[in-house]
């Protein structure tokens, strides 16, 4: 399963002009795609928890300490763009996931939401029987959903991401996205 990176509709708005990405306003020409509430891009990817752990300094004062299995939290800080207040509060003291996002694909021309199904599970009438049926993505998660494409019906995982951090990613800035849920099937990919 790959991952799909959604730029969601927020501003501020995601541009693409000559290879480069840019965050601007509605100001920029005409001719240049936006790519706010587009699909943008693929990746393969693997997921780490992130453990929260108490700790103590030597003056007895706690704190929470965020590690995965292979990043330390400064690591942690430092892939994912995001200072450590933001962080904190962002986890409030619970565990989270670390995406570590591989062999970025960026797509030529942005994809629709429209071009990917979903899978509605509904009951037949009368029976026990759960049709399964497949019908046009019209709505982006708020976090993440699983989609399928319309030809080879192979599974996504669809992510959601705001656009000043989907910037930093699709530039190679940000390598790690956190999040407090991941989908089920995310935890087994390798």
């Amino acid at each position: 399963m790959k991952l799909l990176l959604y730029c969601t509709k927020a501003k501020p708005y995601l541009y693409s002009f000559m290879g480069k990405l840019w965050e601007q306003n509605k100001k920029l020409a005409e001719e240049v795609p936006m790519l706010n509430g587009k699909i943008v891009a693929e990746c393969d990817f693997e997921v780490e928890k992130i453990v929260c752990d108490l700790r103590m300094t030597k003056e007895y004062r706690f704190f929470d300490e965020y590690t995965t299995k292979s990043l330390s939290e400064k690591e942690l800080l430092y892939a994912s763009k995001i200072d450590r207040i933001s962080f904190i509060n962002y986890l409030k003291g619970k565990n989270g996931y670390a995406i570590y996002i591989k062999n970025l694909n960026i797509f030529d021309k942005p994809k629709e939401l429209s071009d990917y199904n979903q899978l509605i599970k509904g009951k037949s009438k009368g029976a026990l029987d759960v049709l399964i049926v497949f019908d046009d993505t019209k709505k982006a998660p708020q976090n993440m959903m699983y989609v399928y494409d319309r030809n080879t019906v192979e599974k996504y995982a669809l992510i959601s991401i705001r656009p000043e951090w989907l910037c930093k990613i699709l530039n190679g800035e940000k390598t790690v996205e956190i999040r407090k849920k991941v989908l089920k099937e995310m935890l087994n990919e390798k």
